[in-house]
């Protein structure tokens, strides 16, 4: 393509000629000059708008001058200094539950097997306690991260603290130690030697009597299955519960029973209830535990749950 040229003073001719090339080298050029006046205007307008109109800047583009990004990260710093201080009376509040749970659950272990309520196995090694550091002086960044770890090592903690509460209350829940008769009952003879009520001899009385109106329910004291259940001369109707650690808890004198042998009973189950058959001057429940095959005093089972009378 070539284009002419022709001056009118001059009466000159001019010949130009425009190629491919040529027009490709024109509109490149074209182009990156305009492309360079973008970025300029680009990047002077906006310091300028930050300098100037801050909030047209982040209108444009999301841009916030060094003093918001200062307060905004003080807000953030302020707010996580709360949840880190928050994070650390949870985990001190959850040190003071398990002391209070020690209490309770030794206060709830039959005292023949007390020595057993931690017998967990060794344990040792460095006392690291999880901190949340409420004042570091990091960055927000780093900060938030170990505030995030040590939030996951206090979950894994509770985790591991419902885990153990959950196996200690199961096994509790097991042991002969709930009250094996309902209401408002007292105890009319202790464990020992006392003055045999029929004979007037002095005897050794192998359990506790609760004094109560007959038909009163009579509970499992302790989740187990039921040995035997039958009727005998002295004992009259009788249920004999199976516990876990050795433990084996006797109901006698009933008048009826509404367990069989083999069944499985949980903890405040009514066996039977409360009558006056067997050897007995009145209604109340003969109430026997056995520990490895050997008597021992229910009380020791029920400590803290009834005075104890003095047998006569």
């Amino acid at each position: 393509m070539q284009i002419i040229w022709i001056s009118g003073s001059t009466s000159q001719i001019k010949r130009i000629n425009i190629t491919g090339l040529g027009l490709f080298k024109i509109a490149a050029v074209t182009c990156f000059a305009f492309i360079l006046i973008g970025v300029g205007i680009h990047f002077f307008g906006f310091r300028i708008a930050v300098q100037f109109k801050p909030d047209l800047a982040r209108e444009m583009g999301g841009v916030i001058t060094l003093q918001e990004k200062e307060e905004i990260e003080s807000a953030y710093r302020e707010r996580l200094e709360t949840l880190q201080s928050q994070l650390s009376k949870v985990s001190d509040q959850i040190g003071k539950l398990q002391t209070i749970k020690d209490r309770f659950t030794e206060l709830a272990t039959p005292v023949p097997i007390r020595s057993r309520l931690n017998d967990e196995g060794g344990k040792g090694g460095p006392h690291l306690p999880i901190q949340f550091n409420p004042k570091s002086k990091g960055s927000l960044i780093k900060d938030l991260d170990t505030s995030v770890d040590s939030g996951k090592s206090l979950v894994k903690a509770v985790e591991r603290l419902e885990q153990n509460w959950d196996r200690q209350y199961r096994w509790l829940s097991q042991l002969p130690t709930g009250t094996p008769i309902t209401g408002l009952t007292g105890l009319s003879s202790n464990y020992g030697p006392r003055v045999d009520p029929i004979t007037k001899r002095l005897a050794q009385h192998p359990g506790i009597d609760f004094s109560a109106p007959p038909g009163t329910p009579i509970l499992a004291a302790g989740s187990g299955t039921v040995m035997r259940a039958g009727n005998d001369y002295a004992y009259g109707l009788f249920v004999e519960i199976k516990h876990i650690d050795g433990f084996v808890t006797k109901y006698a004198h009933a008048r009826k029973v509404y367990v069989q042998q083999g069944q499985a009973v949980t903890r405040g189950q009514m066996i039977a209830e409360v009558g006056t058959t067997g050897r007995t001057t009145g209604p109340h429940l003969h109430y026997e535990v056995r520990l490895n095959d050997s008597l021992i005093n229910p009380i020791q089972a029920l400590a803290g749950r009834y005075q104890a009378p003095t047998n006569q």
